[in-house]
């Protein structure tokens, strides 16, 4: 290597009685490893070499640690110093290859190049930048601290109303409990009223489906007995076809008889053995004229007796066993007298219960007062309970160290796209909505902070969404980044179902970078 070349590679400074060497492409903080001496101890500590060796366009050393000026070496790396910049590296290769990859130009100390120092408007831009950034962090880190300010009351708030709730409910409770007693009260005169009502329609309606059936069982046995001689007789019953139960061959005496029991019966016997067995297929003959016609008012009046005695048991039960209800006038209202058979018919198949009497609506009106002040009541313990819960899901939720995510709780917001909506409600529930119609996806649901381990709360995850069609439960991964305003301003799904969303939020704001100091105009990478 020729003079020239040296010096070009060494800077010799004197200071006192000692001679520094400074080499090009060292950065500041590996200078003690260039000292000026006999030999060089390669970086790695692989081999030691004649310190003129290094920059001697020879690569010496297996890490290039002895070329930091050179491009000898493939692995090597040279250092730009930038002055008034940012001090960067790059590989030795780019050393005297033509190009300017330093901004100062010093990578190109060999050639004819002349490289333009642009380390002056890097600067200007970079500061820039920083500027903007810094400031962005101040403005969101006003707002941060705004939000703090008020979780902390809305914390010592929240504890109180609390407090006051839980006092609150044991009060009610026990005021609940005072009506219940009320209502159970009410409520025992009421039910056994209803109870007596309800007993005494069913036996009035047990008497008209009795009645019922004997004017059927009468019609069918006057008109089976076609000779009039008060019997039905197998030859009589044999016309009616229809009853033959077999339907294959005809209606034989022998079918007929054991439908009978005998060759003939007469009214008691057909009432006991075979009404009942040919009432739902009996059809009665078109051609059948005579027929012995049923006394209906001796019917009518028989039923009438049989309601009056049910009335007349029921008045003197009650007569006995609540002379304060006075049930006695109010109860005749019940009872409608079946005046004729056609009347009766008219109603038998009549299954609605008829109307209360007065003293049981107003026994129905104490026990509804009664209800609707318990209900009223259970109502406002359910709504104190609800509060409760509420306010101690609050509480639970982990918004930050200092509560800087609390303006979050129970806030959703959207990020529009052209076919989706995406809504996320904070510590509960992320979806997709389609603009095109049909049910909403969910995509996840709140599972907790997943950010780095120096900073947490930089992301959190939503998980167990609903799962893809032959492939896994969807997801959502949210990173926060510094804004002015609480806003989603991306949504991605780089991977199949699982989604990834940019949030801006004042509460990701750094106060390290808004009130960090412009950095040195020297900087190393």
């Amino acid at each position: 290597m020729n003079l020239i070349l040296i010096s070009s590679l060494f800077t010799i400074v004197f200071s006192g009685n000692i001679e520094q060497t400074v080499l090009r492409g060292i950065p500041t903080s590996l200078l003690p490893k260039y000292t000026l001496a006999k030999t060089f101890l390669c970086l790695d500590g692989s081999s030691t070499i004649p310190f003129e060796f290094v920059n001697d366009d020879y690569c010496d050393c297996r890490d290039g640690s002895d070329e930091p000026g050179t491009s000898a070496c493939p692995n090597g790396r040279f250092f730009c110093e930038n002055k008034g910049y940012i001090g960067t590296i790059i590989p030795s290769h780019f050393v005297g290859d033509g190009v300017c990859d330093c901004c100062d130009g010093t990578d190109e100390y060999e050639t004819k190049i002349v490289c333009n120092n642009t380390c002056f408007e890097l600067a200007q831009k970079t500061r820039a930048e920083r500027e903007a950034r810094r400031a962005l962090h101040a403005a969101g880190v006003a707002k941060k601290l705004e939000i703090i300010s008020k979780s902390v009351l809305i914390k010592s708030d929240r504890e109180a109303r609390l407090r006051e709730l839980e006092e609150g409910l044991q009060k009610v409770e026990d005021e609940l409990k005072g009506k219940e007693e009320l209502k159970q009260q009410a409520e025992a005169p009421e039910n056994e009223a209803k109870d007596k009502h309800q007993k005494l329609w069913e036996e009035q309606r047990a008497v008209r489906e009795a009645i019922a059936r004997d004017n059927q069982m009468h019609e069918m046995f006057a008109e089976l007995d076609a000779n009039n001689d008060s019997l039905v007789s197998i030859e009589e019953l044999q016309k009616h076809t229809e009853l033959d139960s077999d339907h294959e061959n005809e209606f034989t005496v022998e079918e007929v008889r054991l439908i009978l029991g005998a060759d003939s019966v007469n009214f008691d016997e057909f009432n006991v053995t075979v009404f009942d067995q040919i009432s739902n297929s009996y059809k009665k003959l078109s051609e059948q004229s005579s027929e012995t016609p049923v006394d209906h008012a001796d019917v009518a009046a028989t039923t009438e007796a049989q309601l009056d005695q049910i009335q007349a048991e029921a008045d003197e039960e009650t007569s006995a066993g609540e002379d304060e209800y006075e049930h006695e006038e109010e109860q005749q209202d019940i009872t409608t007298p079946v005046a004729t058979s056609l009347e009766h018919e008219k109603h038998i198949h009549d299954d609605t219960v008829p109307e209360y009497d007065d003293e049981t609506k107003k026994l129905i009106q104490l026990a509804d007062h009664a209800r609707n002040e318990y209900n009223e009541v259970e109502g406002r313990v359910q709504d104190i309970k609800r509060q409760i819960d509420d306010l101690k899901r609050q509480s639970d939720v982990d918004t930050g160290p200092h509560g800087e995510y609390s303006a979050f709780i129970d806030q959703c917001y959207d990020y529009e796209e052209r076919e989706y909506t995406y809504r996320i409600c904070m510590f509960k529930d992320a979806k997709q909505i389609s603009k095109g119609g049909g049910s909403d996806v969910t995509i996840g649901y709140w599972e907790g902070w997943t950010g780095p381990e120096n900073n947490k709360y930089l992301k959190m995850k939503y998980a167990n969404g609903a799962t893809c069609w032959n492939g896994p439960a969807r997801s959502l991964t949210v990173t926060f980044q510094c804004g002015t305003e609480h806003k989603p301003i991306d949504v991605r799904e780089p991977t199949r179902c699982e989604y990834s969303m940019i949030f801006e939020t004042p509460s990701a704001c750094d106060e390290r970078i808004a009130t960090a100091a412009m950095h040195q105009e020297h900087e190393e990478f």
